[in-house]
């Protein structure tokens, strides 16, 4: 169930763990499915000898399809483009997108404000993002979600996947005055001021509202999370925290939250 209304970021930190064990033991499936995606992701990386690589290949944008297709993305009023189309638009990705550098970012220790490139982390998520959530993309209708699901396949250490069910309507309700980043301030987080509502409703006319800059406002409040747990629990460091989901083949900090507010 989504958090109640005005939850801090304390709530969820005390709270995170229970969370956690209360959702493996009603999604079991999702659980199966990410950990088989993830597997075969890392496989492929390595044997590609990288991520750009890797996403060149048939088999990448075949293992993406179907975590989309698992995760509900080609069901209801969602539909994933035909396959080979999918392939093509993945392969775009890395025409615009510096994947192997982005692909080095910690999120749990730097701003989206770092430069990456000639250009900051921030803005090539920002790019990212929209580029996925364009309709004909990777899904007819496109839109946040899809956006955020294929960001995630992507770079599953930095990018939520944000749904308009479970997870938005959490972040919705966190309180509007703990809804920062590590640091407190949007703009030396991201480089800039974010504009409009940084947390949106996704139900009805509200997710209309949810775009680039709620996605990449989405990505420092979680580092937010991880930041507070840090320090509530002695700064025991990564290992520790991705500990908290260790039986269920968890390795991100974004998926480990996201349970926490599913």
């Amino acid at each position: 169930m989504p958090v109640e209304e005005n939850t801090t970021t304390k709530t969820i930190v005390d709270q995170i763990a229970l969370n956690i064990r209360k959702y493996n033991l009603v999604n079991k499936r999702y659980n199966l499915d990410y950990h088989h995606f993830i597997s075969s992701r890392s496989k492929g990386i390595k044997k590609e000898n990288g991520l750009s690589n890797w996403l060149k290949t048939s088999e990448a944008s075949k293992s993406i399809f179907r975590f989309l297709s698992n995760f509900n993305m080609n069901a209801r009023a969602s539909k994933l483009v035909e396959i080979t189309t999918f392939h093509l638009n993945i392969q775009r990705i890395l025409r615009n997108i510096d994947v192997d550098r982005l692909g080095c970012f910690d999120m749990s220790v730097s701003q989206l404000s770092i430069p990456c490139g000639t250009s900051t982390v921030a803005n090539e998520l920002k790019t990212l993002f929209n580029y996925c959530a364009s309709p004909g993309k990777f899904s007819n209708s496109g839109g946040f979600v899809i956006g955020s699901k294929v960001a995630h396949c992507i770079f599953p250490h930095i990018c939520p996947m944000i749904d308009a069910h479970h997870i938005g309507i959490s972040l919705n309700r966190i309180h509007a005055h703990d809804y920062f980043p590590p640091g407190n301030v949007w703009a030396d987080y991201l480089g800039y001021s974010p504009n409009g509502k940084l947390n949106p409703s996704t139900q009805g006319a509200g997710r209309n509202s949810w775009k680039d800059d709620q996605f990449l406002c989405s990505i420092g409040f979680y580092a937010r999370v991880y930041q507070q747990w840090q320090e509530h629990n002695g700064n025991l460091g990564i290992d520790a925290f991705l500990k908290l989901d260790m039986a269920d083949h968890c390795p991100c900090i974004p998926r480990i939250i996201e349970k926490a507010l599913w």
